[in-house]
């Protein structure tokens, strides 16, 4: 990503946080993996974050829509992390869609994963789409919207 939208994006995550009244500890970092991620380190993670990290996915909202108007078509997608929730949250998303899985296999059963946001649901998918004798499908509307793990009979 060029360096110029990088600035741009940490500027802007940086005063979305000084306007809501909370001062990171340590600079905004930007890490460019699976994810292009804004990781923040914060003493107030816990509202930054939120009940199930609805909190954080408002601030993200907020993020993707200023830096979309300010960038146009050249608007980078990336997520939030505070603290790590979200990287701890993937890799355990990940373990548990291998490891229920794994049990769909052996007790040819489906299982249906708690109710979880489009992103959550990505990752799910995207851990499970290599496997082989299961297939998810998501299931509900909206904040009831889940995963549903079925053997492949």
């Amino acid at each position: 990503m060029e360096s110029n939208l990088k600035e741009n994006l940490k500027t802007l995550v940086h005063d979305l946080l000084s306007r809501m009244d909370f001062e990171p500890r340590g600079p905004v970092q930007i890490d460019e993996g699976d994810f292009l991620t804004v990781n923040i380190e914060s003493d107030e993670a816990g509202f930054l974050i939120g009940q199930g990290g609805e909190t954080l996915e408002a601030l993200q909202y907020l993020a993707k829509i200023m830096m979309a108007k300010k960038t146009g078509p050249e608007c980078p997608h990336f997520i939030i992390d505070i603290n790590n929730y979200r990287s701890a949250r993937l890799r355990f998303l990940k373990e548990m869609a291998l490891r229920v899985a794994q049990e769909v296999r052996d007790g040819k059963k489906e299982k249906i994963l708690e109710a979880m946001s489009a992103f959550e649901r990505r990752i799910i998918h995207l851990a499970l789409k290599d496997q082989e004798g299961v297939i998810a499908e998501s299931s509900g509307i909206g904040p009831d919207r889940r995963i549903i793990i079925r053997p492949v009979l």
